[in-house]
């Protein structure tokens, strides 16, 4: 037999949209990189000036940067040393092209070879 008594439902289940809090202020989509980190910790900074209650999120924010810093710098180098490696695949691809017999030279048909 089904309970006929009514439950008081929680308070969330009867907000409204508009209590909701706004999703055009999030910006999730953003990556999250050394300036975005850099400007939070500006903001931060000057919390802390008027309320050290804040120093932890600042301290935070410190590490983050260094953090993001160095993920920047590791992929920049990576992306250095990636071209220098094409670099070196393509002039040797280029070298041995004009060096080999087996080249396909520009005048010759597809049927003569």
């Amino acid at each position: 037999m089904p309970c006929t008594r009514r439950t008081r439902r929680p308070m969330l289940s009867r907000m409204t949209l508009s209590a909701r809090p706004s999703t055009s202020r999030t910006r999730s989509a953003q990556p999250v990189d050394a300036l975005r980190i850099e400007a939070a910790l500006v903001k931060v900074a000057v919390l802390v000036a008027n309320d050290p209650a804040f120093a932890p999120v600042f301290e935070r924010l410190e590490v983050e940067l260094a953090a993001a810093v160095k993920k920047e710098e590791q992929l920049s180098d990576a992306q250095r040393r990636a071209r220098a490696l094409l670099a070196q695949k393509a002039m040797r691809a280029t070298s041995s092209a004009t060096c080999s017999s087996d080249a396909p030279l520009p005048y010759r048909s597809r049927s003569s070879r």
